[in-house]
């Protein structure tokens, strides 16, 4: 069995190889053996083996991967949530290896037709645009929302998503070449981040996205509307956010936090299951889609980690455990 681990902390495609083991494929009554099809490379999985990531530093040697597609191979003895050769998604961490041994709980079955590649990225950032737009603030139809990384992937599910329930985005980019792609995915206004752009917001907005932390919360946070809010799930720019007590005191702006692990940790099986069909069903209606760059086989491993980690990418990174699943996808 193939799996991708990391000895040290340090840069990614130079501390992840690629090694061989057996896997012990005796089962406990609830524990259900998968098969990796697809993983996507994400900013955290990196962030992890850089020693950046938020929680604790894992014990090292240690494995890899915040989420994957995968078949079921064999199922233990109580086991009713699944069967072999049933497509899911597990709930759990270290998913860049082969096989895995996953307890019934922990797995998400979905549709058999879905998109292999496009399910592969159901557990992260499907689920946290969902999460944000559905569980802070109430927002109708017409209302205006602000995120900046709108070229991220989760930039661009809350793009299709508002998309989706009609509300209208604007959208904070670095790069020029991105704007005909995200208007293609139904971005309402698109702004180059810099200073002369900033006028084009004329009307407040009640919430602000913001992926990037850094003083340039502050700047985005003046088109915020009295007792509007500041939902922060990333650190882009590695920098503590910053803004002025004025907002918070005399326009009541709230800033918040969302971390997707700790939303999972509080739900239910049935409330995860439900989550999670809903948003394959969206990718299955084609109103969810992720751009992919390119699909590599997993002995290409640092190729594909240096090319997830390049700014300047076509889409999403994938990586596959058998050359005859990349054939069925380009």
């Amino acid at each position: 069995m193939l799996k991708v681990e990391f000895k040290k902390i340090g840069i990614p495609e130079k501390q992840l190889y690629l090694t061989e083991t057996t896997t012990d494929e005796k089962l406990k009554f609830n524990e259900v053996l998968i098969e990796v099809l697809f993983f996507p490379i994400n900013p955290a999985d990196l962030l992890l083996v850089e020693g950046k990531y938020g929680t604790a530093s894992p014990t090292l040697p240690s494995l890899i991967g915040a989420e994957c597609i995968a078949k079921v191979l064999k199922v233990g003895k109580k086991v009713k949530k699944v069967q072999p050769d049933d497509i899911v998604m597990p709930l759990t961490r270290d998913n860049w290896a082969e096989k895995l041994k996953v307890t019934e709980e922990n797995l998400i079955r979905v549709n058999r037709s879905i998109n292999l590649v496009q399910a592969s990225m159901l557990k992260v950032n499907p689920a946290t645009a969902y999460l944000i737009l559905n569980n802070y603030i109430k927002l109708n139809q017409g209302d205006k929302i602000l995120q900046n990384a709108a070229n991220s992937g989760v930039g661009t599910y809350i793009i299709q998503l508002a998309k989706y329930y009609k509300i209208k985005t604007i959208n904070i980019v670095r790069r020029k070449e991105t704007l005909k792609e995200l208007k293609k995915l139904g971005a309402n206004k698109i702004i180059l981040n810099n200073l002369k752009n900033n006028k084009i917001i004329t009307n407040k907005v009640k919430l602000f996205i913001d992926a990037i932390g850094g003083p340039e919360v502050d700047k985005w946070a003046s088109y915020l509307e009295d007792h509007g809010t500041i939902i922060n799930y990333g650190l882009l720019s590695g920098k503590n956010i910053e803004i002025n007590t004025n907002k918070v005191i005399f326009k009541n702006i709230s800033l918040k936090g969302f971390w997707l692990s700790l939303w999972l940790q509080k739900m239910s099986y049935s409330q995860k299951f439900n989550l999670y069909s809903h948003l394959s069903e969206l990718i299955m209606k084609n109103v969810l889609h992720t751009k992919i760059d390119q699909i590599y086989h997993v002995k290409d491993i640092k190729k594909a980690v240096l090319k997830a980690r390049k700014y300047k990418r076509n889409g999403k990174i994938i990586v596959a455990f058998k050359k005859e699943n990349i054939k069925k996808y380009i």
